[in-house]
């Protein structure tokens, strides 16, 4: 089962305890072998046959409690699951707020359930407590008991990724989606209506795009006499996710992680923050932001400043913002005054040297969503329980599916003319609404692998879902890129180099950008203490670093 894998997500910096003696040293998939923990009690049925044992068991879990899930226990999902499974849960449900504080607690104790389901295990806690025997390794119970599991393993490459740890063992199961709008976060939505009064087309390249937005700020595309457009606008990314200025407009540049400036290329690790390509990028955020096309707030507003200008009162102030999601700059979802239609995304730009890319980050893998404790006394049983979440397909065939509920109750066969994100024909709708609480399933609280294919047919309720999934498969997958480093765990020594070398690398990095693109700092005449500042903040170590961690990473994973 366990594949060559190097996604491209961008790099963790994790805990790794397997190379440093703590804990028992255990063989992949070893430990708590099928049957081990579980002797004395019934055997389970064979993978995809219920009930799952014969006798009823009982699997005590601890959960963060999803705010859409009114009460584990009297959940009517719940009690249908254990009438199919013979398996009784005794729930902990902690409120989301203290699950953080809760987790951390129940680790250090002797006081374990036999399960953590949606409860925010890290990637360290993973490997330090997987290591020490906290948790039960999954291999060979994935192998015997998971088909579905084993499954998602296999196609998804950045899920493997991410559960495989450095001893070989995956002592937690990770959450798939593989949506295209989760794919591409650094979008541009730029505001239609204007474009089409003032007569311009949609800007394919750089130079097209400053054009735009000098039209914007000039000839009021708004039509209240006013000189009130602001032409483009942003947040402060660091607090504000994919609304930061820089993002998108750089891929134009070079391909640009904000999170650590760093790229593959080839194999080998990169630097981008002091490269030409890099300083060109500036320059031509300089120039936008020198002619008053940019927000001078962008640096520092929150989004509800970027709001602000969509949802005014009067008018439509805003051309253009760079955002994941169309509810991070307007109101999507309630609108009185529909201006989100207004926006549509503006596709990657090619650049003075002709690179056009799209960050791609790939499917949105959630870690740590289930691990197996060795308290259990039935581990095999446990895998059973979680496998089937991983089949939605098969949950549609069911009676009940976790996250929808009870055909007929939570959901139904579409109706003719329904059609999903892609415009395809959907085979499902929901009858209860997404985010409405309720104590008919489980809403997001178990893991699961939500594949496109199954995606596909669920009818699309809102119209700003339609709008963001078409815009990201139609302008960006045609020219996704993903040359980010890859995850990776590190060692303690590893990481103990690493994380305060990220830290000052990225300080330097993200002050001196904001003073080269407002003009506090000359990118030419200034440049050289730019370089010098990076070298005395260690950058060829932390090159270094993450090479040699990168290159064991996928020696590891071989």
């Amino acid at each position: 089962m366990r594949k060559a894998v190097l996604g491209g997500l961008a790099l963790t910096l994790s805990v790794s305890m397997a190379l440093t003696g703590c804990g028992s040293k255990q063989n992949p998939g070893d430990g708590n072998k099928p049957g081990t923990a579980a002797e004395g009690n019934s055997a389970v049925s064979k993978a995809g046959t219920f009930p799952i044992v014969k006798d009823k068991q009982t699997l005590k879990v601890f959960t963060a409690h999803d705010t859409f899930v009114e009460n584990y226990e009297t959940n009517d999902f719940t009690k249908w699951y254990e009438e199919k499974t013979n398996l009784h849960v005794e729930w902990e449900a902690v409120p989301s707020s203290a699950a953080k504080e809760k987790l951390q607690v129940k680790l250090a104790t002797a006081d374990l359930p036999d399960i953590f389901m949606n409860a925010g295990l890290t990637e360290s806690q993973m490997v330090m407590f997987g290591t020490q025997g906290v948790f039960v390794p999954l291999n060979g119970l994935i192998d015997k008991y998971a088909p579905n599991v084993k499954n998602m393993l296999d196609k998804q490459s950045e899920a493997a990724l991410r559960a495989y740890t450095p001893d070989g063992n995956i002592y937690a199961l990770p959450s798939v989606n593989e949506s295209a709008q989760q794919s591409y976060p650094k979008k541009m939505w730029i505001n239609k209506p204007w474009l089409d009064k003032l007569g311009l087309s949609m800007p394919e390249t750089t130079e097209e795009f400053y054009q735009v937005l000098k039209a914007f700020k000039t000839k009021d595309p708004n039509g209240n006499g006013k000189a009130d457009e602001v032409p483009m606008a942003a947040c402060n990314g660091d607090k504000n996710a994919n609304n930061e200025l820089e993002s998108f407009l750089m891929m134009s540049y070079t391909f640009y992680d904000r999170s650590n400036y760093l790229m593959m290329d080839g194999d080998k690790v990169k630097f981008i923050g002091d490269t030409q390509e890099y300083k060109d990028g500036l320059k031509y955020l300089r120039k936008l932001y020198s002619e008053d096309l940019i927000a001078k707030d962008s640096f520092i507003q929150d989004r509800k400043a970027l709001m602000a200008l969509t949802e005014n009162d009067t008018v439509n102030k805003l051309g253009a913002a760079p955002s994941y999601a169309l509810g991070h700059f307007t109101i999507d979802a309630g609108s009185t005054t529909n201006r989100f239609k207004d926006f549509v995304n503006v596709p990657p730009l090619k650049g003075p040297t002709g690179l056009r890319q799209a960050f791609d980050r790939g499917a949105q893998v959630l870690v740590g969503r289930f691990a197996i404790t060795r308290n259990s006394k039935i581990p095999e049983a446990a895998i059973r329980w979680i496998d089937w979440f991983y089949d939605n397909e098969g949950m549609l065939n069911s009676e009940y599916h976790a996250g929808l509920g009870k055909e007929g109750t939570g959901w139904k066969k579409a109706a003719e003319g329904a059609k999903a994100l892609d415009g395809s024909a959907a085979k499902i709708e929901r009858i209860i609404p997404s985010g409405t609480k309720t104590n008919h399933h489980w809403s997001l609280t178990y893991p699961t692998y939500e594949s496109l294919d199954y995606l596909m047919k669920i009818a699309a309720t809102q119209e700003k879902d339609i709008i963001v999934y078409s815009e990201a498969k139609t302008k960006y997958a045609p020219y996704a890129v993903n040359k980010a480093v890859s995850f990776m765990f590190l060692t303690e020594e590893q990481l103990a180099k690493s994380g305060d070398l990220k830290t000052s690398i990225k300080k330097v990095a993200d002050t001196f950008q904001v003073k080269f693109i407002t003009g506090t700092l000359d990118i030419d005449k200034d440049w050289d203490a730019y370089v010098k500042e990076l070298k005395n903040a260690k950058l060829d170590e932390f090159v270094k670093v993450t090479q040699e961690a990168y290159d064991a990473s996928k020696k590891a994973k071989k």
